[in-house]
């Protein structure tokens, strides 16, 4: 899960405020802005008198208890109502615990309060909200042209389908070479070109008209365009609109990403919920790997899977690389090898067909398979309950917030 929400903290301690900054090396607040400030919870309401305020507030207060909720009831009568809070004090007691949460408050830390006690908090104040029916996003990165990573992940989407019967979206993001289109024999006729470039207007609604359904299934398809003259910078913005709109939409997400470094392709890298890097064993995947692990791993954290899968293993028999030379030089053992059948892949291929029809004996189908129910993650835990607002007897500012 991502996190994608202003945040707004208002702070005494240096300690917590080096808690609050710390949150923005966090995989989980990638998609937030965190903006801190010095001053407290007095400060926190004089601030937001003429501001929008943002969707959490984090304030800090060495009043005792009686100041204390005259502090939160003028902070409380300049917020929206829908605002969640933090409040960080000095005062240890339980039955002022169960008060403040009585009262509307999300949470309640004792001052000086750690990164890790923030990071929970939020997480379980927003574990419900706006991410429960958002599919899970699996993005395919190869390591170098040729790796198969579109193949890979376009059988991988069918056999998520085909295995758990959900709602499966696969996103061609190749605009130049994308090969979506070809494997699932299909002619697009709107692409992912024309969703980025109708961003700003982009609903739900709009979207389903792009898709593609595969075989009158549950399997849909954003194409590209396949096109070298299609003139589009692709920048982050509308990237980010796209997946939002797209997310709640299905249940699994692939996005098949091009072989290019650019800032669009690692944000997209750093905030999946899983991400996939497709390399042949050879030592120019090995250098590429291990250099797009090195990056991604600050931003991922060690909650976000970032797996490797060795593809067309036996292509260069005794020149290839071990699983072993991978896992010495990454720290990562790689999650499975997709052996090299150039007759079964060539046959899938040259019907438009996916692996599992036209080679269901192979032993690269039976990988493929394997790594669908990897990805799938369907043992994650079901999420709890969500919180309530910012305060039971606060007012909604009732100026117009701009």
């Amino acid at each position: 899960m991502i996190l994608r929400i202003p945040i707004g903290a208002f702070l005494l301690n240096k300690d917590s405020a080096a808690a609050v900054e710390a949150l923005k090396e966090d995989r989980y607040f990638f998609r937030s802005t965190i903006e801190i400030h010095e001053g407290g919870i007095d400060a926190a309401a004089t601030h937001l008198k003429d501001k929008k305020t943002p969707a959490l507030l984090i304030v800090e207060t060495t009043a005792q208890q009686d100041q204390m909720f005259q502090q939160l009831e003028a902070l409380a009568n300049v917020c929206d109502p829908e605002t969640k809070l933090i409040l960080i004090g000095g005062l240890n007691d339980i039955e002022l615990f169960r008060t403040l949460i009585a009262e509307g408050v999300s949470d309640y830390l004792i001052s000086p309060a750690t990164d890790q006690q923030l990071k929970d908090s939020v997480a379980k104040i927003f574990e419900d909200t706006g991410t429960d029916s958002d599919g899970r996003v699996i993005a395919f990165a190869g390591m170098t042209g040729g790796a198969g990573s579109s193949v890979i992940s376009h059988n991988v989407a069918h056999e998520l389908f085909a295995t758990y019967d959900e709602q499966v979206i696969v996103i061609d993001m190749d605009i130049s070479y994308g090969t979506a289109a070809l494997d699932f024999n299909m002619q697009p006729r709107q692409t992912f070109v024309d969703a980025l470039t109708q961003s700003n207007d982009l609903d739900a609604a709009l979207l389903n008209q792009f898709f593609m359904e595969f075989d009158d299934t549950k399997l849909s398809v954003l194409g590209s365009p396949a096109s070298l003259g299609t003139g589009l910078q692709i920048t982050a913005e509308p990237i980010d609109k796209l997946l939002r709109v797209v997310k709640p939409m299905a249940e699994f997400i692939i996005l098949d990403l091009p072989h290019v470094w650019d800032g669009w392709v690692n944000d997209v890298l750093a905030s999946a919920d899983e991400v996939v890097l497709m390399a042949r064993p050879d030592l120019t995947n090995l250098r590429n790997a291990k250099n797009v692990v090195e990056y991604l791993g600050p931003k991922r954290g060690t909650d976000a899977p970032t797996r490797l899968v060795l593809n067309q293993v036996g292509a260069a028999k005794r020149a290839d690389l071990s699983p072993g030379d991978f896992k010495d030089a990454l720290a990562m053992e790689p999650t499975l090898s997709i052996p090299y059948d150039p007759e079964a892949f060539g046959k899938a291929l040259n019907v438009g067909e996916m692996m599992t029809k036209a080679s269901a004996k192979s032993k690269a189908t039976e990988a493929i398979i394997k790594l669908a129910k990897i990805v799938s993650a369907r043992e994650a835990d079901d999420e709890g309950e969500k919180k309530g607002g910012l305060f039971k007897r606060g007012k909604k500012k009732d100026k117009d917030k701009k």
